[in-house]
């Protein structure tokens, strides 16, 4: 035990040294009179923080913009307000009754002379659409273009193979009725004029002319006349109102296509179905490579009789070439000649032929041709305006 009480009184007698040890002051660095005591550390200076603050400068020009926008809204905010109410206002009302006017144009009866071959197809006052009367025996047969006495003449910028020149779509009214050649003048027909010295002889009967013609059936009886320029058609229509002592001319370019129609808005006057074109015309897809005898489609459901309206040969009408329909006049019955732009030693051909393709037999479509050209594609048939 003695052992482990050792450390004890080690412990007790150093205390008791230390204790009774005088204090020195000059251990301390000197007197007590010299002492310093430390001073506390100093406090750190507070620091400045300069913010900057950027103020929008004000601009006129942009103040008075947005004043406006704030404005234009509370404007449309307040129209739309007034258009709900007067909507909310006619909701309530009983709807009201408009009366549609159609203008109707009444033929005015004339009377037709009881020598006039015409005259069998004028009954009770009125002209009766595909009635048919001939010129003279043996001449050409006339058919009674029926239908409204105006339609719409071109077509809409959504029919397939529409050209430029076939717009823009118009109203067109006629102030009277006309008759159109059943089909182009034959072969036989025409050379009756150059018996009779009124016509010239076609391309195809003159010395040197190509063989093509008699390859393609222009030379046979029934087939549509060709070889033969405007001028000759004109010559042609001069002579037969002479032989007949009615008026005969080319048909004006309207007169032309609102027969084409039939009186409907198609492509054609069976419609816009390219299967049913074989059986209605003549073009390159099956001609065969020539003329065929007028009126030998093997079907024809015309409502006036007219044949050959689409394709076999193009067809002269009066009217002078215009690369478009602005500015043309609204009177189908004249014929437009060089106002506005014609050219007028250029004539419309109308309606294809037999090496066509099909979309340029379609009513609205036209081209334009040297009133002298002469081809084995070009034919021509007469109208006449009716009393």
């Amino acid at each position: 035990m003695t052992n482990r009480l050792r450390p004890s009184r080690l412990s007790s007698a150093l205390v008791s040294i230390l204790f009774s040890l005088p204090v020195c002051a000059a251990g301390l660095g000197g007197g007590l009179e010299d002492y310093t005591p430390p001073q506390p550390p100093a406090k750190p200076k507070p620091q400045v923080v300069e913010k900057i603050v950027e103020k929008p400068v004000k601009d006129p020009a942009t103040e008075r913009r947005a004043q406006a926008a704030e404005t234009d809204s509370r404007n449309k905010d307040a129209e739309i307000a007034r258009l709900k109410a007067e909507l909310d206002k006619a909701r309530k009302q009983p709807p009201k009754v408009f009366e549609r006017v159609v203008e109707k144009v009444v033929e005015k009866p004339v009377p037709v002379p009881a020598g006039d071959p015409a005259a069998a197809c004028r009954k009770n006052g009125a002209w009766q659409a595909a009635c048919g009367f001939a010129t003279y025996p043996a001449g050409p047969v006339f058919r009674v273009v029926g239908g409204n006495l105006s339609f719409a003449m071109g077509s809409p910028a959504t029919e397939k193979g529409r050209e430029i020149d076939e717009g823009p779509q118009r109203q067109v009214r006629f102030r009277h009725r006309f008759a159109l050649a059943e089909t182009e003048v034959t072969v036989a027909q025409y050379l009756t004029c150059v018996d009779e010295g009124g016509c010239k002889e076609p391309e195809w009967r003159e010395a040197g002319a190509p063989t093509s013609y008699r390859e393609r059936n222009a030379h046979l009886p029934d087939s549509p006349i060709t070889g033969v320029s405007w001028t000759n058609a004109k010559e042609y229509v001069t002579w037969l109102s002479r032989k007949s002592g009615h008026t005969y001319t080319l048909p004006t370019e309207a007169q032309w296509e609102h027969a084409a129609r039939g009186n409907q808005r198609g492509s054609w006057y069976f419609g816009n179905n390219v299967s049913q074109f074989k059986d209605h015309a003549w073009s390159i897809e099956n001609a065969g490579g020539k003329l065929h005898p007028v009126g030998s489609t093997r079907l024809n459901t015309h409502p006036w009789g007219l044949k050959d309206m689409a394709g076999n040969a193009w067809e002269w009408v009066e009217d002078c070439r215009h690369d478009s329909y602005k500015s043309a006049p609204a009177n189908g019955d004249q014929a437009w000649e060089g106002a506005n732009g014609g050219d007028c030693s250029q004539r419309i051909l109308r309606g294809g032929s037999w090496v066509s393709l099909t979309w340029y037999t379609r009513a609205a479509d036209r081209v334009g041709s040297s009133a002298d050209y002469r081809g084995d594609i070009v034919s021509f048939r007469p109208s006449r305006m009716l009393p």
